[in-house]
């Protein structure tokens, strides 16, 4: 779910200019502001490159270390936190992805308030503890966790689906980590990766809300002045291309079969994203209207639900098609799959079906920063993902000028169908996928 609150931020923008204010606070870390009136709150995100792809082999480190944080500090118990921030109606949050691991507070921004918040957030940020006890707490929860996704064949589809594209690559592994890993993991391995990743220079500081730019780069500096200045993280490597198709099936006692299919992505700076992304949301990713739903779901009748989309990360991601179809029906519903695939690669998308496509885009563009949470995701991803400032204000324009050539161009040039990855996890049929 997390996911997809940052994934909207490629399907939507704004109307109205935001005024995106930028610096770098003395110790490196990268600020982007807001400011917003009409509501006394005050939203900070603090986005960290320290996700899965910074921890090596062991699995789970960064997302147990993201944690971890909240539950103790070097002067007060995770009660003691809970309690403070309560006390002053303020909420903190934290998660880690495949990319970034993220820390938020939202608080009033009356000082009086917002200063005692600052406060916690800044300790609780700067000034962890890491016990057993909220160590071992945790791996039990992770592990129930990663036990409920062995019974899931949505997970398992998922998980097989990201080894094969990946491989070696750091996003291959899931953030959650393994049942091996996630037991190996020490107080001594949660302390090294915040050492080494929870640092300033590896920091971008989002803010929106009712607060002067004066007060923004307060608040930024005291918060980036408690960490380590530290260095920036490596970029993680670019994930290679397919080499061959695989095939891949997963027998599992499910009623339906899940099929998942497709091949290595782009990152958020190709030059084909925009034609890309438009074309990918009329193929697959616009709903019922999609083509691809058109052909599996109206006409056939195969899969209740069916889409497709591309996870755009800091390194390439993936393009996927995703359906769950009736055992006897699986063999059926690849092929029809694959085979609208290449007609939208080879074929001129109707005129029609192309404006309905940007008119759906551009249409609800400014619905996407009707909220201060809103906005904060659009400056951390554009912040985090060296995005241009107007990033949002020119959106829509390079989504207007995209013709049908544009998008059957990128498409041909990235999607090579007779190398596709095609995963199914299900009851096996004779002669499945064949």
């Amino acid at each position: 779910m997390k996911f997809l609150v940052l994934f909207l931020l490629l399907v939507s923008s704004v109307h109205a200019k935001l005024n995106i204010q930028h610096w770098m606070t003395p110790e490196g870390a990268k600020v982007l502001f807001v400011q917003t009136k009409g509501l006394p709150i005050l939203d900070i995100s603090l986005n960290f490159d320290a996700a899965s792809g910074k921890e090596g082999e062991k699995y789970g480190l960064a997302s147990l270390t993201n944690s971890l944080l909240g539950s103790a500090t070097q002067y007060r118990n995770e009660e003691q936190i809970i309690n403070a921030f309560e006390s002053l109606g303020a909420q903190f949050s934290g998660y880690s992805l495949k990319d970034m691991s993220i820390v938020s507070l939202r608080t009033l921004s009356r000082e009086s308030i917002l200063r005692k918040s600052l406060n916690i957030f800044t300790e609780v940020v700067t000034q962890p503890s890491f016990k057993q006890k909220y160590l071992t707490r945790a791996k039990r929860q992770i592990l129930q966790s990663i036990r409920a996704a062995q019974q899931s064949p949505s997970s398992i589809a998922s998980i097989a689906f990201n080894k094969a594209v990946f491989g070696e690559h750091p996003y291959a592994h899931e953030a959650i980590g393994t049942q091996d890993t996630i037991g190996n993991i020490t107080t001594k391995d949660l302390k090294h990766h915040y050492q080494q990743f929870f640092v300033a220079k590896n920091l971008i500081i989002a803010l929106v809300g009712d607060v002067s730019k004066v007060k923004a780069k307060q608040i930024a500096r005291q918060i980036s002045h408690g960490l380590n200045i530290g260095q920036k993280a490596k970029a993680n490597p670019v994930v290679k291309p397919l080499n061959d198709a695989q095939d891949i099936h997963i027998d599992f006692p499910s009623k339906q079969t899940h099929l998942l299919i497709g091949q290595t992505g782009v990152n958020r700076s190709h030059p084909d994203f925009y034609p890309l992304y438009l074309g990918n949301h009329i193929f697959g990713g616009s709903g019922l209207t999609s083509i691809l739903s058109g052909e599996i779901r109206e006409k056939k009748g195969l899969a209740y639900s069916v889409y497709s989309h591309f996870s755009q990360m800091q390194s390439n991601g993936s393009f996927t098609m995703k359906l769950q179809t009736k055992i006897a029906q699986a063999n059926k519903a690849r092929k029809i799959a694959v085979q609208t695939l290449n007609n939208f690669i080879n074929n001129n998308i109707d005129k029609q079906k192309l404006q309905d496509g940007k008119d759906n885009i551009i249409g609800g563009f400014a619905l996407q920063t009707a909220s201060n949470a809103n906005i904060l995701t659009y400056l951390s991803i554009i912040g985090f993902y060296n995005l241009p400032l107007d990033y949002l204000d020119t959106f829509t324009d390079k989504i207007k000028d995209i013709s049908t050539q544009d998008i059957q161009n990128a498409f041909a040039q990235l999607i090579n169908t007779d190398k596709l990855v095609i995963v199914s996890v299900g009851q096996k049929i004779k002669n499945n996928g064949k």
